[in-house]
């Protein structure tokens, strides 16, 4: 009855969602309500002059939207604060991974693959995050990048090789590297002249407000980056504990 009640649930969700979607107006359409809101209009004639961003997506999300965006990180950093309250971290060499218990070992073109892969993964995720401000990406993107790279890694190598390669230690002061990089732009500002979280600094020669506002902006992002790939990997460990039950002990 249980799979029944969840079919008809997830099927009645399906149809409401495929109703909404065919209601939207098509992308490009004139007549989109969107079009004719003057935020909109801001966002896309005045992003770039004013927030000094090729990337108006981060134009917005940083400087217009920033007090959003800081509120986003501090729940991510709740998250895993939650998570380690309930699940506590990783206790490395107690606590394994289902794969470091394994009988059968991992292929080897497998291992050999994914070592040779996560190094240029990691590498693509640090390009992501400094060139957010002029092509598509940015902080949350490749933090998320070095999280899925460590997903891969955890899953062929086991949680003791993982846990070897990032460890706790260097982990914890990490993790609140975004909510901190938001602080920290948040009093410069307020020390240049300007409101909490401003990148402009009125204080300042005008000539040296583009580059002070792209550099603002590259630290938050490599916040972001650091913070969240940190929080991901941590969440990550810390669940595989639940394995300690399922894998033997030696």
């Amino acid at each position: 009855m249980k799979k029944v009640t969840a079919l008809i649930f997830i099927a009645a969700l399906f149809a409401l969602l495929l109703y909404v979607v065919a209601s939207m107006p098509t992308m490009g359409d004139a007549d989109n309500p969107t079009n004719s809101s003057e935020v909109i209009k801001r966002y896309l004639e005045g992003a770039e002059e004013e927030t000094h961003t090729e990337n108006v997506i981060t134009g917005i999300i940083l400087n217009y939207r920033g007090y959003d965006t800081m509120g986003e990180v501090s729940v991510i950093f709740c998250a895993l604060a939650a998570v380690l309250a309930v699940l506590g971290r990783e206790k490395r060499g107690k606590i394994y991974a289902y794969t470091d218990r394994s009988g059968v070992p991992p292929s080897v073109i497998v291992k050999t693959m994914v070592a040779f892969l996560v190094p240029f993964i990691i590498l693509f995720s640090i390009y992501t995050i400094l060139h957010g401000e002029v092509s598509p990406g940015g902080g949350f993107q490749g933090g998320a990048i070095v999280g899925a790279s460590m997903i891969i890694f955890t899953t062929i190598f086991g949680l003791f090789a993982s846990s070897e390669r990032i460890p706790q230690k260097v982990r914890a002061p990490l993790e609140g590297s975004a909510v901190i990089a938001f602080f920290v732009v948040g009093v410069l500002g307020l020390i240049g002249g300007g409101n909490f979280l401003t990148y402009a600094w009125p204080d300042i020669s005008s000539s040296l407000q583009p580059a002070v506002v792209v550099w603002l902006t590259i630290l938050v992002e490599i916040g972001i980056g650091l913070g969240g790939a940190m929080v991901l990997i941590s969440i990550l460990f810390s669940m595989i504990r639940e394995e300690e039950e399922i894998a033997a002990a030696p």
